[in-house]
C-alpha cells in the first residue's frame, strides 16, 4: 500500500495562541519564544495524554489529530476533553494565554508512516473546515462543526453560531461549546429475545403442519437480527432441513440467493426452470416464453422442488438482508409462503425501509417483527457476556452492535459508549496489528465473504500464512469460517475496513481481482468487480496513462454485456437495468453503445416492457447509422417482433407509419446482406402488420430455399397468422404450424404456448374440433404453471372448443374460471381472448334460458382497455342475443382490413362467426349474403368449418322465407353442435 495510507474517520483539532504578535513585541523574542514553547509542551502532553497525535505545529499554531494512527471508539469526545482542558489550562497557568480552538470530524487521507515528522499526515476537507473554524472563535472558545456536533449531541452542551463563511468553503453551520456533560470466546448467548423466539416456534410448528409461514425481523444493523435467527434455525436443526442464502447490493463473491440454497443439492438433480433461476445453467425453453410465463413457471418449479423437499421433515429458509433483493426474489418467496400448502417457513432479515413490503400479500400467516432496544437488564447480561466489567449500558441505548464492540474494544472501565458504530469498529480494527489490519482491508474489496486464495492474491502474501493469520481473526470475532470461505463479522465492519482504503489502492485492488481471482464465466461477479475499478468518478486520475486502461476496459464491458444476458434471463429485471446503465458508461464508441442498448432492448422485451425494449433498440441503429455502419438485421427483427405480434406489452404504441417504415428498412436492410433467416421474419411482420398478401411469393422462395431456419420456428407460426388475415387459406397456415413444429421438436426456438392456441384456433376453423380440443387440453395443462394471461390463452382457446359443441355448462365453467382469475391477478394484463371467452360465457347463459352476466361489459373492459373496436367486436353477439343496442360501427372496425393488427377481431374470430350468427339470430338476410359468399370462399382455402356454417345459414335463411326445416346436417357432422343451435336462436 502507498506508504501505509488509510482512509480514516478523524477529529481534527486546531489551536492557536491568540495574540501572539502583540505579546511577542511586549516581551520580546526570548520571552516569546519560551511562551510559546511550554503552552505548546503542556498543550501537546494533554493532547498526547488523550491518545492524540500531534500533527503539526504552524507558527504559533497546534493540529492535534485524533482517529489515526490508532482510532478510539470516543475520538469525538476525547477532541472536545483536550480542547476544554487546554482552555483551562491557558486560563489558569502562572503565564495564562488565550487560545481559541476549532474542530470537525470526518474522512481524511492519513498517512500512518508520517507520524512523528508532523507534516502532511491528514488530507481532507474536515482539516480545512476545524482550521478556519479555529480563525473565527473569540478567545478562550471552543468552536464545532456540524459533524462533530451532531456526534457529541447527547454527551455535550452546545451553543448555535449559525452558518460562519468560512474561507474558500462557504457557509458552514457552527456550534460553540459550552461543556460536555458528563475479549470473549465463543458465542453469545442471546439475551432479551425470548418473545421474538417463541413467535417463530410458533409459526414453525404451523408450517410443520402444512401452514407455510414468512417470518420478517425488522431493524437497523446492529440490532441483532442475525443473531436471532441463527438461534432459532439451531434450535430447529434436529426437526427440519435448514437452508441459508444472503443478499447483497451489487454482486460480489458468491451467488445469487437462490444459487445459494441449492448449494448442497445435486446439480442433475436440479430441475431446470429451478436452475435456470438460480444461474446454474440456461433453459432455452424457458427463454422462449413470455417474461410473466416465465415467472409463473419458475415459481411453480420451486414449489415444486420445495415439495419433494419437505416430504420427510419442513423445511426452514434462512434469508439475510432481504432488504436488497431483487423483487423477483421476494415474488417467488410470497408466492412460496402464501397458502401453498407447503411444509416451509422463510425467516428473512430486513432494514425497516424494505421497498419490498408492496409485493408481500396479507395473510394470517405472515409475521412481521420490528426489532427494539434491549432492555437495560438484558443490556446488562450481554456486556457482561462480552467481557465487559463496567460498561455504561444504559447510554448504548440497548442497541447490541454497540455494547458488544464497546466491550470488546477493551477500554479502560468506565469509557464512554462509542458515539457511532463505525467509531467502535475502528477501534476494535486498530487493535490488530498493521499486517492483520492490511489483510481485513485488501480482503474487504472482495466482498463481504471472501476465500484465502481470494484474499492471499490482494494481500500479496502467502496462502498459508494467510489462512493462518484468518484462523486468528476468527478467534477474535472478526470474522467467522463459512463453508470454506470467511465472512466478516458484520456488514459494517466489511465496510469500514473497505472504507480506510486510499481510491488508488481500492480501485486497483478490485482490478486485480476481477483480472486475477475470478473465473471467465463468473460474469455477474467480473462485472461488479470492473465497474469498481473503471466506473468512479476518480477512475479517470487514478488510471491517467495507464497502458492496461483500454484493456481493462474492455473487458468491463465484456463483462457487463454477459451479466446483464443473464440477469434478464432470470427475470432480475432492476439489476439487469443497474447492469446495462453502466455498460453505457463504459462504452468508448458508437459501436459499442448501439451493442449495449441492443442488449438492453432484449432484456426489456423479455420482461415485457415493450416501450423501453423499443427506445433503447431505436436507439442502437441510430447509434450504427451514426458510426457509419449496417445496423444488424437481426436488429430490425427483433424490434419489430414487439409491435406487431405483442402489443399488450406497451403502453403507449408506436405510430403505424413508424412501424411500417422499420419493416421496410429492416427488409431492404436482409436483402442486401443476403440474410435469409431474418428477411422471412421481417417478411411474416410485414404480412400480419400490413395485411400484406405480396411478401407470400418471397416467404415461398426462403422456405423452398434450403435457407437455415433451425432457430426460426416462431417465425413460421407466425407466418400462419398472415395466412389468417390476409390470404384466409386455412391450409397454408397449418402447413407453417406443422413445418414450426417439426423445427420446435428438433430443437428450435419456440413459444409452445403460443404456438398451440394458435393451432388450436386453426383447426376449429379447418373443422377438426378433435385436434382443435387437443391442443386447447394440452395449452390448458402446460398454462397451469404459467402466467394468468397464458392460462386465459388456454381457457379461450378450450371454451371455443365448448362452445362449436354445445357444451354450454363447460363454456359457462371456463367463464367463471376466467372471472375469478381476473379478479385474483389485479396487476395482471389480459387480451382478446378473455374478452372472447366472456362473450361466450355470456352466450351460453343465454342458451341456457338465463341472460348474460352483469359484469360481462366490465370484464370485457378489464380484458382490452385500449381497443374500443375489439371490445365492441367481443360484445357484438351477446348484446343481439340479449336484445339490447351494440356498437355495429366499431364493431365492423374490427374485422376491416385496414384496421391495424392491434385492433382488429377478425384475427380469432376468422370466420366471421360472430357476424354470421348475429345477422341469423336477427334473421337480416340482406345483410347475410355478402358475408356467405366469403365463408365459401374460405372453404375453399382449408376453412371446412366456414362451407358447413354457410350451408346451414342458407337453410336458415330458406326456411325463413317458407323452406324446409334446417338440419344443419354437415356442421352437426363435424361435431359444431353448439353453433348450430346458436343459428337457429332468435331474438323475440
Amino acid at each position: 500500500m502507498e506508504r501505509r495510507s488509510e482512509r480514516r474517520l478523524v477529529s481534527c483539532v486546531f489551536i492557536d495562541i491568540v495574540g501572539s504578535t502583540d505579546m511577542g513585541q511586549r516581551l520580546g523574542p526570548e520571552r516569546m519564544q519560551r511562551l510559546l514553547s511550554d503552552s505548546f509542551r503542556e498543550i501537546s502532553a494533554i493532547a498526547t495524554a488523550a491518545g492524540g497525535t500531534i500533527e503539526k505545529y504552524i507558527g504559533d499554531e497546534v493540529f492535534v489529530l485524533f482517529g489515526a494512527p490508532a482510532a478510539h471508539s470516543d475520538d469525538v469526545l476525547r477532541a472536545l476533553r483536550v480542547a476544554e482542558s487546554s482552555v483551562r489550562w491557558a486560563s489558569t497557568s502562572p503565564n495564562p494565554v488565550s487560545i481559541r480552538v476549532g474542530i470537525e470530524t470526518g474522512e481524511a487521507l492519513v498517512d500512518l508512516e508520517a507520524v512523528g515528522e508532523r507534516q502532511k499526515m491528514a488530507v481532507g476537507a474536515c482539516v480545512n473546515i476545524a482550521a478556519r473554524l479555529m480563525t473565527q472563535a473569540d478567545p478562550n472558545m471552543i468552536v464545532v462543526g456540524p459533524t462533530t456536533h451532531a456526534a457529541a449531541d447527547r454527551s455535550a452542551e452546545f451553543e448555535s453560531l449559525g452558518p460562519l463563511e468560512l474561507k474558500g468553503l462557504g457557509p458552514v453551520p457552527a456550534w460553540r461549546l459550552k461543556s460536555l456533560t458528563g475479549d470473549h470466546d465463543g458465542q453469545l448467548p442471546l439475551v432479551g429475545r425470548e418473545s421474538e423466539l417463541g413467535k417463530l416456534r410458533a409459526a414453525f410448528d404451523r408450517a410443520a403442519g402444512g401452514r407455510a409461514a414468512l417470518a420478517l425481523l425488522a431493524g437497523p444493523p446492529g440490532i441483532g437480527k442475525t443473531r436471532i435467527v441463527e438461534e432459532f434455525a439451531r434450535s430447529v436443526a434436529d426437526d427440519a432441513t435448514v437452508l441459508e442464502a444472503r443478499c447483497r447490493p451489487g454482486t460480489e463473491v458468491g451467488s445469487s440467493p437462490l444459487r445459494q440454497l441449492l448449494a448442497n443439492a445435486d446439480p442433475e438433480r436440479v430441475p431446470p426452470a429451478v436452475a435456470h433461476s438460480a444461474g446454474l445453467r440456461s433453459d432455452a425453453r424457458l427463454l422462449a416464453l413470455s417474461s410473466g410465463d416465465r415467472r409463473t413457471e419458475i415459481q411453480s418449479a420451486w414449489h415444486d422442488y420445495l415439495a419433494g423437499l419437505s416430504r420427510e421433515r419442513p423445511v426452514v429458509i434462512c434469508l439475510e438482508d432481504l432488504h436488497w433483493a431483487e423483487s423477483e426474489l421476494v415474488r417467488l418467496i410470497d408466492r412460496l409462503t402464501l397458502a401453498s400448502g407447503l411444509q416451509l417457513i422463510v425467516v428473512a432479515t430486513t432494514r425497516p425501509e424494505f421497498p419490498g413490503m408492496p409485493l408481500l400479500r396479507p395473510s394470517d400467516d405472515r409475521l412481521f417483527m420490528e426489532l427494539q432496544p434491549l432492555d437495560p437488564a438484558s443490556a446488562g447480561a450481554l456486556a457482561r457476556a462480552a467481557g465487559a466489567r463496567d460498561v455504561d449500558v444504559a447510554r448504548a441505548e440497548g442497541h447490541p452492535l454497540f455494547i458488544v464492540e464497546l466491550a470488546r474494544a477493551r477500554g479502560p472501565a468506565g469509557a464512554p459508549l462509542p458515539v457511532t458504530v463505525q467509531a467502535a469498529i475502528s477501534a476494535r480494527l486498530d487493535e490488530l496489528l498493521p499486517a492483520e489490519r492490511e489483510l481485513l482491508q485488501s480482503s474487504s474489496v472482495i466482498g463481504e465473504t471472501f476465500d484465502v486464495q481470494g484474499a492471499a492474491l490482494l494481500a500479496q502474501r502467502d496462502p498459508s500464512e494467510v489462512a493462518g493469520t484468518l484462523g486468528r481473526l476468527a478467534h477474535l470475532r472478526y470474522v467467522h469460517p463459512v463453508n470454506g470461505h470467511f465472512r466478516f463479522h458484520h456488514a459494517l465492519v466489511h465496510d469500514i475496513a473497505y472504507g480506510r482504503l486510499p481510491i488508488g489502492t481500492r480501485l486497483r485492488l478490485h482490478a486485480q481481482y476481477a483480472r486475477e481471482g475470478l473465473r471467465s464465466d463468473d460474469v455477474e461477479t467480473l462485472a461488479h468487480h470492473w465497474w469498481q475499478a473503471l466506473g468512479p468518478d476518480d477512475a479517470a486520475w487514478v488510471w491517467e496513462g495507464d497502458p492496461e486502461r483500454e484493456a481493462m476496459r474492455l473487458d468491463g464491458l465484456r463483462a457487463h454485456l454477459a451479466a446483464g444476458h443473464n440477469l434478464a434471463d432470470r427475470l432480475a429485471f432492476d439489476r439487469t437495468t443497474e447492469i446495462f446503465g453502466r455498460a453505457l458508461k463504459l462504452a468508448a464508441s458508437p459501436v459499442e453503445a448501439a451493442q449495449v442498448e441492443e442488449a438492453f432492448g432484449l432484456a426489456c422485451a423479455r420482461n415485457a416492457k415493450g416501450d423501453a425494449a423499443t427506445a433503447h433498440r431505436l436507439r442502437a441503429i441510430e447509434l450504427y447509422r451514426e458510426a457509419g455502419a449496417s445496423p444488424p438485421v437481426s436488429l430490425y427483427a427483433d424490434t419489430l417482433d414487439l409491435p406487431v405480434f405483442n402489443w399488450g406489452y406497451f403502453q403507449r404504441m408506436r405510430s403505424f407509419e413508424e412501424i411500417a417504415g422499420l419493416i421496410d428498412e429492416g427488409i431492404s436492410n436482409a436483402r442486401q446482406r443476403s440474410d435469409p433467416a431474418n428477411l422471412l421474419r421481417l417478411l411474416v411482420q410485414r404480412g400480419v402488420f400490413m395485411n400484406d398478401g405480396d411478401v407470400l411469393p418471397e416467404i415461398s422462395r426462403l422456405l423452398e430455399g434450403g435457407a437455415d431456419l433451425s432457430t426460426r420456428a416462431d417465425a413460421l407460426w407466425r407466418l400462419a397468422l398472415v395466412h389468417f388475415s390476409v390470404t384466409e387459406d386455412l391450409n397454408r397456415a397449418l402447413s407453417a404450424l406443422d413445418l414450426a413444429f417439426n423445427l420446435a421438436a428438433a430443437g428450435g426456438g419456440f413459444n409452445l404456448p403460443e404456438a398451440l392456441m394458435w393451432r388450436s384456433s386453426a383447426y376449429f376453423h379447418a373443422g377438426d374440433l378433435a385436434r382443435a380440443d387437443a391442443d386447447a387440453d394440452r395449452l390448458l395443462e402446460i398454462g397451469h404453471t404459467m402466467s394468468p394471461h397464458t392460462r386465459q390463452h388456454g381457457m379461450g382457446s378450450k371454451a371455443r372448443v365448448l362452445l362449436g359443441r354445445g357444451d354450454w355448462r363447460g363454456v359457462i365453467e371456463q367463464s367463471d374460471n376466467l372471472r375469478a382469475l381476473v379478479r385474483e391477478n389485479p396487476d395482471d394484463t389480459f387480451c382478446l381472448v378473455g374478452a372472447n371467452l366472456m362473450a361466450y360465457g355470456a352466450m351460453a347463459e343465454i342458451i341456457e334460458g338465463g341472460s348474460a352476466p352483469e359484469d360481462l361489459e366490465a370484464i370485457v373492459l378489464r380484458c382490452i382497455p385500449e381497443s374500443t373496436a375489439t371490445r365492441a367486436a367481443a360484445l357484438h353477439l351477446p348484446l343481439v342475443m340479449s336484445s339490447r343496442d351494440a356498437d355495429v360501427d366499431e364493431a365492423r372496425r374490427a374485422y376491416a382490413r385496414e384496421t391495424p393488427i392491434f385492433d382488429r377481431n377478425s384475427i380469432w374470430d376468422l370466420t366471421e362467426t360472430h357476424w354470421a350468427i348475429a345477422y341469423a339470430v336477427r334473421e337480416q338476410w340482406k345483410e347475410l349474403e355478402p358475408l356467405l359468399a366469403r365463408l365459401d370462399a374460405r372453404a375453399g382455402r382449408g376453412a371446412r368449418f366456414a362451407g358447413a356454417l354457410a350451408i346451414a345459414l342458407r337453410q336458415e335463411m330458406a326456411a325463413a322465407h317458407g323452406g324446409p326445416q334446417p338440419r344443419h346436417e354437415l356442421l352437426r357432422k363435424l361435431g359444431y353442435d353448439g353453433v348450430s343451435q346458436l343459428i337457429s336462436y332468435r331474438v323475440h
